[in-house]
């Protein structure tokens, strides 16, 4: 059974429940239901099957942020703008379609060619069981989740499906100067690697039936900013305090830039602060120096709204002047020491987070976010999933360093 066959078992199940509703035939819609329920079961099933073999098959090929359509659009060449599924994805008569394909709205006749055209390719490779994001509203959604989460916007990422094995620098050794005959040193440079696997973003909001009566222009910016906050936040914790396969769920998250840095023996990158106090301008200097040099040109300052307003505002230097100040080139943002201030809600109360997020950090994305539909017949509901694969870690704890509250005392 593929998707398509899917489809259409499941619509004309729902039409023989929706038949059996009107003719007030409750019990035998509801048997039909859990027909639907058990259909849906199975083809989860085969899904995941066809995602765990894929991912064991090893595939490696670099995606554009539509995910894997670019492998059911021409294989192992990118079939470029000019491909007419490419088009259909981007133009807004598929934005239109897939609205209201959410909605449950009827579509025009080049909405329906449209939707097929770009969920035939899309569906027909072995690991993608979603609708596809038109792309304006993919984007806007990531944007979106940037602007609530900025951390997880200025990591550096790739798009590649199945296992990506990165190199992780640990130490190295200093450079040395010789006398004439004296024979070289072996250099002492080590480095670990790390596998950046696939683990599961899903979020769900819940809209009523009544709701969806808004007007499509209406609809599609609610859904993207619900599902941006959704997805947004999950995907900022995963960036900052991610517990990486550790994960008390039991269920395997990114490595976050704070969890990594606590986690370290000693933990050289880390500096603390009195409870309950205001950092010091010599804990901030102290906390900076920490970062290794070449590092310098992207780092910022991330820490939540509480922190920012009442411990980063507040701190002065030697001389009683603040160091948070405005930034001349960026209206409504602010400065200390050079490095720009970003609100990040993923951090926690007390938490200064100073850090090059894009050289220190590695996000792949397996598979960009997808949307799931379920309607719920007797609450008039329909829920709406987001749902993403992404996994990530650190590349060198010296692109980082946390400033933090220190524990209470007899803690």
């Amino acid at each position: 059974m593929n998707k398509k066959q899917y489809e259409a078992m499941r619509r004309k199940l729902m039409e023989e429940a929706q038949g059996l509703l009107d003719a007030g035939k409750v019990e035998e819609a509801n048997a039909k239901m859990d027909e639907v329920k058990a259909l849906d079961e199975k083809w989860d099933a085969i899904a995941q099957a066809e995602a765990n073999f894929a991912a064991l098959n090893g595939i490696q090929t670099a995606k554009n942020p539509v995910g894997d359509m670019d492998e059911s659009f021409g294989g192992e060449e990118d079939p470029g703008d000019d491909d007419p599924k490419i088009k259909a994805w981007k133009s807004e008569e598929y934005k239109s379609a897939w609205a209201k394909h959410l909605m449950g709205k009827p579509m025009r006749d080049n909405e329906k060619d449209s939707f097929l055209l770009v969920n035939e390719a899309y569906t027909h490779t072995t690991n993608n069981t979603t609708v596809v994001i038109p792309e304006n509203v993919s984007n806007g959604i990531w944007e979106m989740a940037g602007e609530y989460y900025p951390y997880f916007a200025d990591v550096s990422k790739t798009y590649v499906n199945g296992l990506l094995t990165m190199i992780q620098e640990d130490s190295s050794s200093e450079a040395t100067w010789y006398e004439e005959g004296t024979q070289t040193e072996d250099g002492k440079e080590t480095f670990k690697e790390y596998t950046l696997g696939g683990c599961e973003l899903s979020r769900a909001i819940t809209v009523s039936w009544k709701l969806r009566e808004m007007a499509i222009e209406d609809f599609i910016p609610y859904i993207q900013r619900r599902i941006a906050k959704k997805m947004g936040a999950a995907a900022g914790y995963g960036a900052t305090h991610g517990a990486g396969e550790k994960a008390a769920s039991g269920k395997p998250e990114p490595m976050g830039t704070v969890t990594a840095l606590e986690a370290e023996e000693g933990t050289p990158q880390v500096v603390e602060y009195a409870k309950g106090s205001i950092p010091k301008y010599d804990d901030i200097v102290k906390t900076r120096a920490k970062i290794k040099s070449g590092y310098g040109a992207g780092l910022a300052i991330y820490a939540n709204s509480f922190t920012i307003w009442n411990k980063i505002a507040m701190i002065q230097d030697q001389n009683k002047r603040p160091l948070f100040v405005p930034d001349v080139t960026n209206q409504g943002q602010f400065r200390i020491l050079g490095m720009p201030v970003k609100e990040d809600d993923s951090m926690k109360d007390g938490e200064i987070l100073l850090s090059n997020a894009n050289d220190g950090y590695h996000l792949n994305v397996n598979k960009e976010i997808g949307m799931m539909t379920e309607d719920h017949v007797k609450l008039r509901t329909t829920d709406y999933v987001g749902y993403a694969i992404m996994d990530g870690n650190v590349v060198t704890s010296k692109a980082h360093a946390l400033l933090k509250e220190a524990a209470a005392a007899g803690a």
